[in-house]
This record gives C-alpha cells, sequence and structure tokens, in this order.
C-alpha cells in the first residue's frame, strides 16, 4: 500500500470521528433539550427524574459524557443530578459523569490529535511535555481548582502531552469536588449556602497560588 493510499485513509478515518462526533453532539443536545429549558428550576428537575425510566436516565447519562466531552458547562449536569438525586448521590454521580467524559477527550487528543499537534509545534511539544510531566498531577489540580480555566482546554492538552493517565484521572477527580458539591447541593434545593459559595472558590484559588509557588522550577529560581 502506498503512502499517498495510506495518508488518504488516515484523512478520512479522522474526518469520519469528527462527523461522528459532530452528530453525538448534535444529538445529545436535542436529547437534553427540555432538561436546558428547565435547568434553574430543581423542582421541574427533580420531578422528571423521578418519572422517567432507568434506560431514559442511562441514556440522558450517556448524553451527558457527550456534552462535557465537548466542552459543556459540568456544572449544569452537576445541578440536574443535586436535583434529580440529592446532594450526596448527585455529586457523586455527576463527578463519575464528569471524569469519564473527561477520559474520553484526553484519549482522543492523545491519538488522532496529537499527530495534528506534533505537525504543528514539533520539537516545541516535546519540550513542552517534559516541563508538564515533571509535576503533571500537581499541575492538572492547579487547572481544576483554578476558578478561570476551561475543563475542555485542559482534557486535550494532558492528552496531546501525553501526561500520565493516572495522575491525569485522579488529579481531575479531586480538583472537580468542590465545583461538583456545590452545584449539587445548589441543585439538591439547598440554596441558603453563600458562605460555601464565597469559600470554595476563593479556597480553591489559595491552594492554586500554593500549588503555583511550590513548584521545583520557581522554588529553584527564587533559591538563586
Amino acid at each position: 500500500m502506498t503512502n499517498s493510499l495510506l495518508s488518504v485513509i488516515r484523512f478520512f478515518t479522522k474526518l469520519s470521528g469528527t462527523i461522528v462526533m459532530i452528530v453525538l453532539g448534535y444529538f445529545a443536545l436535542t436529547f437534553t433539550a427540555q432538561i436546558w429549558d428547565h435547568g434553574q428550576d430543581p423542582a421541574w428537575l427533580s420531578q422528571f427524574v423521578a418519572q422517567t425510566s432507568p434506560y431514559t436516565l442511562a441514556l440522558l447519562y450517556s448524553c451527558f459524557i457527550v456534552l462535557m466531552s465537548i466542552g459543556f458547562p459540568r456544572q449544569a449536569i452537576a445541578f440536574f443530578c443535586g436535583a434529580g438525586l440529592g446532594s450526596s448521590i448527585g455529586t457523586l454521580v455527576a463527578l463519575t459523569l464528569t471524569a469519564v467524559s473527561a477520559s474520553i477527550t484526553y484519549t482522543l487528543a492523545k491519538g488522532p490529535l496529537r499527530v495534528f499537534a506534533i505537525r504543528a509545534l514539533g520539537k516545541k511539544l516535546c519540550t513542552a511535555q517534559v516541563f508538564v510531566s515533571r509535576s503533571s498531577f500537581r499541575n492538572v489540580l492547579i487547572a481544576r481548582l483554578f476558578p478561570i480555566g476551561s475543563n475542555l482546554v485542559t482534557n486535550l492538552l494532558a492528552g496531546v502531552l501525553q501526561l500520565p493517565f493516572p495522575a491525569f484521572f485522579f488529579a481531575s477527580l479531586l480538583g472537580f469536588l468542590p465545583q461538583t458539591v456545590l452545584f449539587s447541593l445548589l441543585g439538591s434545593g439547598i440554596d441558603n449556602i453563600p458562605y460555601l459559595q464565597q469559600v470554595l472558590p476563593v479556597g480553591g484559588l489559595i491552594i492554586c497560588i500554593g500549588l503555583v509557588v511550590s513548584l521545583p522550577g520557581i522554588k529553584s529560581k527564587a533559591e538563586q
């Protein structure tokens, strides 16, 4: 098989994967549209979950995974889970769905997207990979806890830079936890929690600053 034919096959394989993701995203948005129309009504969401069959709920959770894999806000999913399942179970389910979606995006980025990144960046990508992988758990945790940032971008970068999956996964779980708890509590109807709404983001920012300051590269420069 010639190189040109292999290139054509790879191109159409990547193109078909992109088309599949677009179709799945469209289906997921269409299937969940009614939920987002009532996304801020915990009573409606709770009744909806109570009247929905387990099969439909499983399909719904699958749609949530697809949506978060392409950048849909995970806070909205946590709110829904809290409203429909209660704060404790809702937190657990939302955290699981978020972790699965992050893992899917990481895997896709580690494969097809990395090829494009290598072509675009070349040796710069290898340099960035070596630097980031030195403290991969800490770097992912900082990105998750920081109040401003994109989870989708973090997932993509972690995959492209080939960070170790265990470090990526467990740092993501830990970093997802504060906001997942907060929005599950809000969804469950516990809306009188202004203290948590202020403390969790600020606490996450303080932890981020501490983790950044403790990075080996920054410490060595400070000592010099």
